[in-house]
């Protein structure tokens, strides 16, 4: 059974992020995929505090919520980022997230250990921004493709939505929705290569 990791970055409950990313999962969960959903913003945990304590066990010092998300991130498939763009990047907590992703690094290029289960991971972003500029969404995309990379998994691609900015305001777009539900359907059904994603670095 497929594996997806759903990771809602959004400070905002309820709102246009969590909104697609509940797309996706209904989805994908139609066709039988095993979905896990965390909330970033209603667990308590640390950034990076750069002591390098990873570098020669690949484990992270800090013993926090994101300690038990590391068997979660591993055992996947697929792990989905569903973000809202903050001064063209990404909120806070989903940067401090990706930090944390420097103890599997450390696994994968300074200790050169195999992925414990031998696994490719794909990641897919799904993000959303009020303003509708050029270079919206690449920030985020540069820094997913490397986190993806640290964990052994590839980035594929994502599906990024303009001008849409107050809590709900997806909601008036059903085809945006619409969109994001036929990607979960995709991800669980069809190879990596037919799934029907933006895949340049600047969406």
């Amino acid at each position: 059974m497929l594996k997806i990791l759903a990771v809602h970055g959004s400070p905002r409950i309820g709102g246009n992020s969590e909104l697609l990313l509940s797309a996706f999962i209904e989805g994908a969960s139609l066709k039988g995929a095993s979905v896990e959903k965390i909330s970033l913003y209603q667990l308590k945990f640390s950034p990076c505090i750069e002591c390098g304590g990873c570098d020669e066990t690949g484990e992270c010092v800090l013993n926090d919520d994101l300690t038990p998300i590391y068997e979660k991130i591993l055992s996947s498939d697929v792990i989905v980022c569903a973000t809202p763009i903050f001064f063209y990047s990404h909120p806070a907590m989903l940067q401090a997230f990706f930090e944390r992703f420097q103890a599997l690094w450390s696994r994968k290029y300074r200790l050169n250990e195999p992925h414990p289960f031998g696994k490719t991971p794909k990641g897919l972003l799904l993000g959303v921004g009020a303003t509708k500029g050029m270079k919206l969404f690449e920030g985020l995309v540069r820094s997913f493709k490397y986190v993806m990379d640290a964990c052994w998994g590839v980035y594929v691609g994502g599906l990024f939505f303009r001008g849409v900015d107050e809590k709900g305001a997806i909601l008036k777009f059903p085809e945006y929705l619409e969109k994001v539900r036929e990607l979960g359907v995709a991800v669980a059904t069809l190879p990596e290569e037919e799934w029907p994603v933006d895949r340049s670095t600047s969406p």
